[in-house]
């Protein structure tokens, strides 16, 4: 009786260890799917982030360069890992979590910058709201904090582009697409560089796994050879 359940107890854990190399003997024959995949949707995370930061900046403003470069980097990059990582390619795979990592501090600069300076314009806007409705003798009292705030409104203005300055100046939405708050605007690019980092490091992180594990077997397959 002890030796019927010792012999069915080596079975099942030969059957596993069979179906554990047979599942790595077909990853020579498959592609890796699922860090292609996880990788070519980061990178639409990622372009649909900086479509809203370039939506939402000043054209003039040297930050839209230097979105738009890095934007391309990240596309070509983050592609080309994807094809490296689909073939089980550990470069690629690192590449893909360095991608990830980048996407992390995107998070912490240009939606940050777009949220402060919307505050700024608002604060300015709000106050010189209130100080059109005051009386005359009451406004000449606020001379100096009039030029501050048009200081504050003109300075802030510089970062925030025309979609989101055109509305809150003349009362009408500029674009269809997104709305004009700079608050919604920063909240969903920080989503989306979130969503896009969180896909690349997965995806790397699966894909270096799993390339770890052909390498060992094929390794252990030419030293029986």
């Amino acid at each position: 009786m002890i030796n019927d359940i010792e012999n069915k107890n080596s079975q099942k854990v030969m059957s596993d260890l069979e179906y554990a190399k047979n599942d790595t003997e077909m990853m020579r024959y498959r592609v890796n799917g699922l860090s292609y995949k996880l990788g070519l949707a980061a990178m639409i995370c990622s372009l649909l982030g900086a479509f809203i930061c370039l939506n939402s900046y000043s054209p003039r403003d040297f930050q839209v360069i230097m979105i738009i470069i890095l934007n391309i980097i990240i596309l070509l990059g983050g592609f080309l890992c994807a094809e490296k990582v689909k073939n089980y390619n550990k470069a690629g795979a690192i590449g893909q979590i360095v991608f990830g990592a980048v996407c992390i501090g995107r998070i912490f600069y240009v939606p940050v910058i777009l949220m402060v300076q919307f505050s700024k314009f608002m604060e300015a806007n709000d106050w010189l709201a209130y100080y059109n409705g005051l009386k005359r003798e009451e406004q000449r009292k606020l001379k100096d904090t009039l030029e501050q705030m048009n200081t504050l409104r003109s300075e802030s203005s510089n970062y925030l582009g025309q979609t989101i300055t055109s509305y809150y100046n003349s009362n009408r939405y500029a674009n269809a697409f997104l709305p004009a708050n700079g608050y919604f605007r920063g909240i969903s690019a920080m989503v989306l560089f979130g969503c896009a980092a969180a896909l690349f490091i997965v995806a790397g992180i699966i894909g270096y796994q799993r390339a770890k594990k052909l390498r060992t077997y094929l390794d252990s397959i030419n030293v029986k050879n």
